[in-house]
């Protein structure tokens, strides 16, 4: 085989078992890594025992790793001898062409190529990749289930065919250069176990990342992933809609949560209304932070805020009221209950300084007996309409120190009040009601329970304020028939009339009251001296009564209730306790009212 005088010089893995009829011999192939395979010759070596560089013997077919090329000019032949062009001249030749065309792109400003676009596909450089060649060196460099025998036979007919293919296209082997056999591999059950290995993989990093995110955020780690809530979904009108609903305490804690929190929480909308009930909070400091806090614009003045409640706060003193006088010009409510560390000259630096100041409540407040101005403020207004105070509604319940001498200063300097409540002030006699009837002709709701100096005189006086709707004489026990007939003759927009402990009033007052005020929806008489004739002459004309208490009225029976309850089908409240009347009573009750809620003491009646 090959020519004459010829040495053959072959190289490569020699099989002894599926060996062909024929030699493999020198199967020249490109061995550059992953680069184009050009075509296979045999080298016939002459009699100068020329030697190559590196010849090598492919038995699978497959490039090399080795680089393969003859450094010399040899004229190179096919089996059947045709001389051919020299590799070494040719590669220089494509190689000098690759070169100008990269330097043109390069002038032109375009990124070269790979490979020249118009080299053919077997001429392309070498030195570049190829996918095609990519996927047979990937194919080859995976492991397969197959043994090595199945593969070197294969592989062995394909060398041989490949040969034999050489053999027959003689000299065009060359010149029309045939693309290498794509040989690819593929076992579906190999794949399979190898996705099933990488679906492991990902699962487990998965794994890993949650185990990771976990330590992140546990207790005893420095730094913590932050996890949202379902409140960190609220919209911030809805979160300060919320807010707008703790007090004011609770809302300063709340600014500690979050920086979210915080911007939310001094939103000036929540801030209209201050109101602290805790016990334990130092009140003076708390109220001179939060007014030069909410003093955004106005360094020294806090216009935002118009209400101000610190009830049950006994720790207050008058350097808060103090603060609030300097600070809440525009304060038009004060809630003050159960402040006993608070003073008169407190309370009228903040009357004097809140011009706007309309509620002003100090129930509980044993150290205030008046309300007026400060006499710096007296003495600077030289018009009566200056020494007003314009408060419409004034709440003293259980201020004990308040006489009549406190209750003429505060009737003379807030004339415009119309809901006065004097609730166990002791102290109030005759003479206060007259001050009051006399400066403050518009009150309409008046509360003077438990003073027991007040008499009919009293109520008298009473009499001279048209529109009164309210008032309260319980537990007045000097009060009786004389005081109550001539306050209904006079106050006829009466809505509710309070007598209980009255035990002077009798059906004589029932008669006028209900003739002159047939509008009254409320009527306490318990304890009253009231029969079933009183009762009967209510339910003839006072259609609209809603709330009845016949509480302790021993004298009632069945006959009146069952009258009222025929009567006054609007009846929503009704109180018989320790009242004589059986169960046809509090059936009819039911019977004819059918909103009415009945308060009584007889179990029999459930």
């Amino acid at each position: 085989m090959g020519a004459a005088n010829g040495k053959v010089i072959h190289s490569g893995p020699q099989f002894s078992d599926n060996k062909p009829d024929f030699a493999i011999v020198n199967l020249k192939i490109s061995t550059k890594p992953f680069g184009p395979i050009y075509p296979s010759t045999m080298t016939v070596l002459g009699d100068n025992s020329q030697k190559a560089d590196s010849l090598h013997d492919s038995s699978s077919g497959f490039a090399s790793d080795v680089p393969s090329y003859n450094s010399h000019g040899s004229s190179m032949t096919t089996f059947k001898g045709a001389p051919v062009t020299p590799v070494h001249d040719r590669k220089s030749s494509e190689r000098e062409r690759d070169r100008r065309d990269r330097e043109r792109d390069r002038d032109k400003g375009n990124k070269p190529p790979p490979w020249p676009s118009n080299t053919p596909q077997s001429h392309r450089n070498p030195q570049h990749y190829h996918p095609q060649d990519l996927n047979m060196h990937y194919r080859m460099s995976t492991p397969s289930p197959m043994s090595n025998r199945s593969v070197s036979s294969a592989n062995t007919h394909s060398t041989a065919s490949h040969v034999s293919s050489h053999k027959s296209s003689s000299s065009h082997v060359i010149q029309n250069t045939p693309v290498p056999p794509k040989i690819s591999y593929k076992n579906p059950a190999y794949e399979y176990q190898l996705d099933k290995h990488m679906e492991e993989i990902q699962s487990n990093i998965k794994r890993i990342e949650l185990q990771e995110n976990d330590k992140m955020t546990s207790k005893g780690t420095k730094y913590r992933t932050p996890r949202l809530s379902m409140f960190d979904l609220l919209t911030d009108e809805v979160i300060v809609k919320i807010f707008s609903n703790l007090p004011s305490d609770q809302l300063c804690k709340s600014s500690r949560v979050c920086g979210r929190w915080y911007n939310l929480v001094w939103d000036p909308l929540l801030w209209r209304h201050i109101v602290i009930r805790n016990e334990r909070i130092n009140v003076d400091k708390a109220l001179k932070y939060l007014t030069k806090r909410l003093s955004f614009n106005t360094p020294s003045v806090c216009v935002l805020v118009e209400s101000i409640s610190v009830n049950g706060c006994e720790r207050l003193s008058d350097v808060g009221l103090h603060t609030i006088a300097k600070r809440c010009s525009e304060l038009r409510r004060l809630e003050l209950q159960g402040c006993s560390n608070i003073s008169n000259e407190a309370l009228f630096e903040v009357t004097s300084y809140c011009v706007n100041l309309e509620h002003l409540d100090v129930t509980g407040c044993p150290c205030v007996t008046s309300i007026s101005l400060t006499d710096q403020m007296l003495r600077q207004a030289s018009a009566h309409h200056l020494r007003q105070i314009h408060l419409r509604y004034l709440d003293m319940t259980d201020c004990y120190a308040l006489d009549d001498e406190g209750l003429r200063t505060v009737a003379l300097h807030c004339s415009h009040l119309q809901f006065l409540y004097l609730r166990r002030c002791v102290r109030i006699g005759d003479n206060g009601l007259q001050f009051i009837s006399h400066y403050c002709t518009g009150i309409r709701e008046l509360s003077i329970s438990d003073c027991k100096k007040v008499t009919d005189f009293g109520l008298c006086e009473l009499a001279k304020l048209d529109d009164l709707r309210y008032l309260s004489v319980a537990k007045c026990d000097k009060v009786s028939d004389v005081g109550i007939i001539h306050l209904t003759k006079h106050c006829r927009k009466l809505r509710y009339l309070n007598m209980r402990g009255c035990e002077a009033v009798s059906d004589d007052a029932m008669d006028v009251l209900a003739r002159n005020c047939f509008r009254i929806k409320s009527l306490d008489i318990g304890k009253c001296d009231v029969t079933d004739e009183g009762l009967l002459v209510l339910a003839q004309n006072c259609s609209q009564l809603k709330k009845l208490s016949l509480k302790s009225c021993d004298a009632i029976t069945d006959s009146g209730v069952k009258a009222i309850a025929k009567q006054c089908r609007n009846l929503q409240q009704l109180n018989i306790q320790d009242c004589h009347v059986t169960v046809d009573a509090y059936r009819a009750v039911k019977r004819y009212c059918k909103r009415c809620f009945i308060e009584h003491t007889n179990p029999g009646f459930y």
